[in-house]
């Protein structure tokens, strides 16, 4: 059983930070936190070519705001809104949640934790440099990997490694979803009778998808080997035993067991959420072991050599209308309009479909399938899953996701088409993003707000995470630009292998791009930079790189 959670009476450490922030001047204080929070943002800047109207107010704008139509202000202020909301959402110990310190009730809705929201909130992080996850780091190490290693024992019956379900606030075991646990309205069915809800065994799975992209993003091998890699090494190490074959289609390959796909029923075996992200996982393993220090290289040979990884399903199947299957039993239908697409995660944010390696996968199970026609399936999927406004919810998460997802498919004007909807349908005045936007009470989600700017800079710049350090690293400038969008720049955006990237556009065409490498190297890579279909510049990153291409 899990050890009983110690509660602490918060009200003498509370009434010190009250008297502390009492005694200065509004001028003191707001200097402080000026400065805290400019620290924070990282020097990242965007310019989407907008221009202040000060005849109005916010909400005024936000009133008028159509979709297709736009504006680029208030596209501009919504993504650094984000941005400042994820620093002031991380301050202390605790990471971002669902409503972060803007809950307005003791008890919130869906207990602000996660199957998808924690990892929306963080797609930013990296590449808008902002030095706001070590409160993530901190927290999963003394609360999730301790806890959820007791978790896997005494519900698993798994000795090695650790995970949590979906509860975020350092309960690692599943949850007891009803009408009065979720303080939903009135619980679904399908909420209170199933697993769907309480069981998501993937959290600290995908979680691992922002602890190597930290190293990534950063080249911080000191960090890696004192805190990311043991994190990742336990989830891994979990379900490296936990696997079963599959003994329904006799394939010999490894599945998840049980599993469903967020948040949809059956509860099943081999759902594409799953696999996706424990696939992703092995290879971030085997990417990291090298800058770990770790010498238990048996860890690395149960990846390896001893098949676990080729033998692993991949989540890859395209199934009766031409969708990517979101089972492996195929219960896909043309017409569910569901919220959520977790099954193209690998599409964005992960990098199993929008990098998919033919020649690689054939050796594992996933024969006689091009890059073309999994992409293709990816969004025969998103088409069949509709826009984000379905009779299960009307969320802007969903939206901004699909957003992101047409702009990984590099279609503009469907990128630009979702994200604008998103915002008339689903963003108040106060730019807080509202789930059910036109009930008389509607809920503020702050993943939303997160997510849209992921969406924005995905439509910016590319650079999708691939299986080996020694594959040629990709990045795609502007592969999504809308027309509305014609001139801007990005500053100071951080690349994949520790390098930071300005670009800057006028008419809808790139001007300048340029490329450095200034921290140290934990491994040289191969870049290629695309434009417009074609490939323009190949370098190696090493220390002081600096590639400058002018267009």
């Amino acid at each position: 059983m899990e050890k009983k959670i110690q509660k602490m009476n918060p009200h003498n450490s509370l009434v010190s930070l009250l008297s502390k922030a009492s005694s200065q001047s509004v001028g003191a204080a707001l200097k402080e936190h000026t400065a805290d929070y400019h620290n924070a943002l990282g020097g990242f800047l965007l310019n989407i070519g907008q221009e202040f109207d000060g005849t109005k107010t916010t909400a005024e704008l936000m009133d008028g705001y159509k979709a297709d139509e736009g504006n680029p202000y208030i596209e501009w202020l919504l993504f650094n809104f984000a941005r400042y909301m994820l620093v002031e959402s991380t301050r202390g110990d605790l990471p971002a949640n669902l409503q972060g310190k803007w809950a307005r009730d003791a008890k919130a809705r869906w207990d602000s934790d996660a199957n998808i929201n924690l990892q929306m909130n963080y797609w930013i992080a990296e590449m808008t440099n902002l030095k706001v996850t070590s409160s993530l780091w901190d927290y999963m190490e003394k609360t999730w990997a301790p806890r959820g290693a007791e978790t896997g024992k005494a519900l698993y019956n798994v000795s090695r490694g650790w995970l949590v379900h979906d509860e975020i606030f350092g309960h690692s075991g599943m949850k007891n979803y009803s009408a009065k646990s979720t303080n939903y309205r009135e619980a679904p069915a399908w909420m209170v009778c199933s697993s769907i809800g309480k069981s998501y065994r993937l959290l600290s799975s995908a979680k691992m998808m922002h602890i190597y992209d930290h190293l990534d993003y950063t080249n911080d091998v000191s960090w890696w080997k004192r805190q990311g890699w043991p994190l990742l090494k336990g989830v891994t190490q979990f379900w490296l035993d936990y696997l079963i074959e599959d003994r329904h289609f006799n394939d010999s390959s490894l599945v998840a067991t049980p599993c469903n796909s967020p948040e949809l029923e059956p509860t099943t075996f081999g759902c594409a959420n799953s696999q996706q992200i424990l696939w992703q996982l092995f290879e971030y393993a085997e990417k990291g072991f090298e800058a770990s220090g770790d010498t238990a290289t048996a860890f690395l040979e149960e990846i390896e050599a001893q098949g676990k990884k080729i033998k692993l399903d991949k989540g890859i199947k395209i199934g009766s209308f031409g969708q990517l299957q979101e089972w492996k039993v195929e219960f896909d239908s043309p017409t569910n309009l569901h919220r959520h697409i977790s099954h193209l995660l690998g599409l964005y944010p992960g990098y199993m479909i929008s990098n998919f390696k033919p020649a690689r996968n054939k050796a594992q199970g996933v024969p006689n399938l091009t890059r073309e026609q999994v992409l293709k399936a990816a969004e025969v999927s998103l088409i069949s899953r509709g826009n984000g406004t379905g009779p299960d919810g009307d969320a802007g998460w969903a939206k901004v996701w699909r957003a992101a997802c047409w702009a990984q498919l590099q279609n503009s004007t469907a990128f630009y088409h979702q994200l604008t909807y998103a915002i008339e349908r689903n963003f108040a005045g106060n730019l807080w993003s509202l789930y059910n936007a036109s009930e008389s009470d509607p809920t503020f989600q702050i993943d939303a707000n997160m997510g849209y700017s992921a969406a924005v800079l995905n439509s910016l710049v590319q650079a999708p995470d691939t299986s080996s350090l020694s594959d040629t690293l990709y990045v795609i400038l502007l592969p999504a630009l809308p027309a509305a969008w014609k001139s801007g720049s990005i500053e100071g955006a951080r690349i994949r292998g520790g390098m930071s990237l300005d670009l800057s556009w006028s008419n809808g065409k790139a001007t300048r791009a340029s490329f450095r490498l200034d921290s140290t190297v934990r491994r040289e890579r191969s870049v290629e930079v695309w434009y417009k279909g074609e490939s323009i510049r190949e370098f190696t990153t090493v220390v002081n790189m600096r590639s400058d291409m002018v267009f």
